[in-house]
Formats: structure tokens, C-alpha cells, sequence
């Protein structure tokens, strides 16, 4: 019987142990963040499951101009929805699948479309420019598979001094 809730308790623990080993602070650390943009200290990079939902506030500057860059592992084949309300407002910035059929600019959050005045493939982003203080309620819900899949969900938040011109 004492063989029997060891091998419970193993079984419970392993998963937890198994994800705080997976190394999701690599993906900001790896990144370079092009001026004028700063990294904005509040970016988060987190083990994520399928099947669950997370979110979390992000309070927003008058006169800063921010960038929202979502990224996600492999593993979940962009089958992520992404959510973007202004907390003072209820008004939803974003609510967008990671992929999309077309995956033309604004209509997918992960997956990069071609822009045709630069000739390069692009990330999505989101530009946000607050006309008061507020916050930002970010909503990811990572869709539900048939297995338990782990993996990181990044969301870079950049940031800098709002400039006349900034958002012709």
C-alpha cells in the first residue's frame, strides 16, 4: 500500500517538476529588441497547457507608445487565441486565433505574413497607444488536444516615449 502513494505522489509530482525544468525565460532573453523600442520589464515568457486558459494585467502609460509581439512553442501548432481588453474602456483591442487560413497582416497573432513594401516576412504586432493611464488585460487560451501538451507562450511587451508621427 506504502509502494502504491509513492508511486501516486511520483506521478503527480513528475509533471510539475517537469515543467518548471522547461526554460521559457530563454525566448526573451534571446531576443533583440530594435530601437527605438525598449523591453518593457512587465514581458512574460511561462509554461503553458493545453486546454487552460491564462491571463494577466498589464498597466499602460499616457504618452508611451507600446508593442505587443506574441510568440508560442511548436508544440501547439498556433492553436492559441489571443485577447487584448482595455480595462477602463471593456473595449477589445485584439481577439485574434494564432493562425489563420490567410495569414494576412491582422489576421493571425503567431504566424508571420509576407509584407509586400518590404518584401520580408513579418512577425504580427500590436501597437498600442493609450490616451489616458490604463490597463490591459492580456487572455490567452491555449486550445485543448486529445494528450496534455506543455509548452512556452511569450508575450514581449515593447515600449517607448510617444513621438509625434508615431502611429501616420
Amino acid at each position: 500500500m506504502k509502494k502504491a502513494k509513492n508511486l501516486i505522489v511520483l506521478l503527480l509530482i513528475l509533471p510539475i517538476l517537469s515543467a518548471a525544468q522547461m526554460d521559457c525565460s530563454s525566448t526573451l532573453a534571446n531576443l533583440e529588441v530594435e530601437p527605438p523600442f525598449n523591453m518593457n520589464s512587465l514581458s512574460k515568457s511561462a509554461v503553458c497547457v493545453s486546454g487552460h486558459s491564462y491571463e494577466f494585467v498589464v498597466p499602460l502609460t499616457k504618452g508611451y507608445h507600446y508593442r505587443f509581439v506574441f510568440y508560442a512553442s511548436s508544440v501547439f501548432n498556433n492553436d492559441i487565441h489571443f485577447k487584448m481588453v482595455d480595462l477602463n474602456t471593456n473595449k477589445e483591442i485584439i481577439n485574434l486565433p494564432g493562425k489563420s487560413d490567410t495569414n494576412a497582416r491582422g489576421t493571425a497573432v503567431l504566424a508571420s505574413y509576407f509584407d509586400e513594401k518590404t518584401y520580408k516576412e513579418i512577425h504580427p504586432f500590436f501597437d498600442v497607444l493609450p490616451s489616458s493611464a490604463t490597463s490591459i488585460k492580456i487572455v490567452i487560451d491555449v486550445q485543448e488536444k486529445p494528450d496534455l501538451i506543455k509548452g512556452c507562450v511569450t508575450v514581449v511587451i515593447l515600449d517607448k516615449e510617444f513621438e509625434v508621427g508615431d502611429f501616420n
